[in-house]
């Protein structure tokens, strides 16, 4: 009878266990896919195992961490597969699991030898951490933070402007930890109360905050922008060129940008290598644009693949309303594999518009906050944002771009062959949106607030990453240390 009732209780922490793993892996693979539409199941995710892992062995924590992260993971598959072949893909799926099912452990390790109200900090402080070394050493950046699932919930995005978005990160991870501890801690009143004021006024404190920071604005002027992308199949790739095609391409975007600046827009934003530029094209294709801008009395941005002598480079260049060359930059962060081709810049490019400053970047160098914080201490307002996206993270990519907005106190101008087309404000919203994901002409006119926000995070930079790193190494410590004297 004994044996029986056992073999049952074992059967049923099982069945507990699949099903606590296959619904945190779900919520992984729902919320932390390409797109925001559920955010909040990031909320959810690692609550199963987290309840879990504080009744598991060691052994069943780092495999049920490992299975339903795994899970999660496999929403980005396809995508990576895609745009980094398969055997990285792979790799990534893979890898990333693996450091989660640690971080299980460590929490867990915590929370077993440290009986104090102060462990819920435990996993927040390890999952970002880990987030912390992952943007400082992978050649991707930020592009794997599960901060941008958050990019639609504006209150909490606002905590971005004093930690970057590992502030979001630690968020995140804290909410299922207060739930899982809390549960775990039902009957010790000692615990559970500090556990329950303190994670009450903390989240209660950064989302109120966060809706005074939204509501604070001043009111700024601003000044109406153009974005247009042209239809796929017309921008032409590679080192040889048709010459005529190339410049009736290039007076097709004048002629969009004439419609635009028709409807009132004052700077006008084209894509990521919207034209090619080589020596024979050069003077010829720029008296195009040139002609344009002061013609329609618009600043044009342009995207350009720079052919023009033996370094080529991912390039932009800024013309102002008198139809003068204002400005040349050359892209820092290259896609691996796709423009191996390419040299990279090394400066930030500035300019000036109606009395204000403003910059331009392009696509991949929005992934690196260490790199973009360069422009918000700079005291730029807006950014102007040539972009070329890969379809299926057409979303994510540019809300990855806005949140630089965000920790840096600027607006932004984005436009994306195959993605998104978006303007938005210093607090991450958008303001007017549209897409060229189907490789079809997009345009898109609407107002760019020109309010510009000195931010904690741009004049201190990346402090909170260092503090979830010492204070990673302190719990662990201290967990060796309880063990020692037990």
């Amino acid at each position: 009878m004994i044996s029986f009732q056992r073999t049952k209780a074992l059967s049923n922490k099982s069945v507990l266990a699949t099903g606590g793993v296959i619904l945190s892996g779900l919520c992984w693979y729902i919320g932390g896919g390409l797109n925001g539409d559920f955010w909040y199941l990031m909320w959810l995710a690692p609550l199963p195992i987290l309840l879990i892992s504080f009744k598991a062995s060691a052994r069943r924590t780092f495999l049920i961490s490992f299975i339903a992260y795994l899970i999660g993971r496999l929403s980005w598959f396809s995508y990576l597969a895609t745009v980094a072949t398969i055997v990285p893909a792979v790799v990534f799926t893979i890898a990333f699991p693996l450091f989660f099912a640690l971080i299980m452990l460590a929490n867990r390790l915590v929370m077993l030898r440290c009986h104090t109200w102060y462990a819920v900090f435990a996993f927040p402080v390890f999952f970002t951490a880990f987030e912390c070394l992952l943007i400082k050493f992978s050649p991707d950046g930020t592009a794997a933070s599960i901060a941008y699932s958050q990019s639609d919930l504006l209150p909490l995005i606002q905590i971005a402007s004093i930690t970057g978005i590992l502030g979001i990160t630690f968020v995140v991870t804290f909410i299922p930890a207060a739930l899982a501890v809390g549960w775990h801690c039902r009957d010790a009143k000692e615990r559970l109360r500090p556990l329950a004021i303190v994670s009450f006024l903390l989240l209660f404190s950064l989302f109120l905050l966060g809706v005074l920071r939204i509501n604070g604005g001043t009111g700024s002027k601003s000044a109406k922008a153009g974005l247009v992308v042209l239809d796929e199949e017309t921008h032409k790739m590679g080192r040889t060129l048709d010459l005529s095609h190339e410049l009736q391409h290039t007076k097709n975007y004048a002629l969009e940008i004439s419609a635009l600046a028709s409807q009132g827009a004052k700077i006008i934003v084209l894509p990521e290598r919207a034209i090619n530029l080589n020596k024979e094209l050069d003077t010829a294709s720029v008296n195009i644009l040139s002609s344009s801008a002061k013609q329609n009395h618009v600043t044009i941005i342009v995207g350009y693949t720079h052919l023009k002598d033996r370094q080529e480079r991912n390039a932009a260049m800024v013309i102002d309303r008198e139809g003068k060359v204002a400005g040349d930059y050359f892209k820092v962060h290259l896609v691996k594999g796709l423009e191996d081709r390419f040299t990279p810049g090394s400066e930030i490019g500035l300019f000036r518009f109606d009395g204000v400053t403003a910059g331009v970047s392009i696509c991949k160098d929005m992934d690196f906050p260490d790199y973009i914080k360069k422009y918000g201490q700079s005291n730029v307002n807006f950014l102007c944002i040539p972009a070329w996206d890969f379809v299926t993270d057409d979303w994510l990519h540019s809300r990855m771009a806005i949140l630089r907005g965000v920790e840096n106190g600027f607006s932004e101008i984005r436009t994306a062959r195959q993605g998104r087309l978006t303007i938005s404000d210093i607090y991450g919203r958008v303001i007017a949106e549209t897409s060229s994901a189907q490789g079809r002409t997009a345009a898109l006119i609407g107002e760019v607030p020109l309010e510009n926000a000195v931010t904690f995070y741009s004049r201190s930079g990346d402090w909170f990453g260092v503090v979830m790193i010492i204070s990673a190494i302190g719990f662990l410590l201290t967990a060796m240390v309880k063990r020692k004297v037990h």
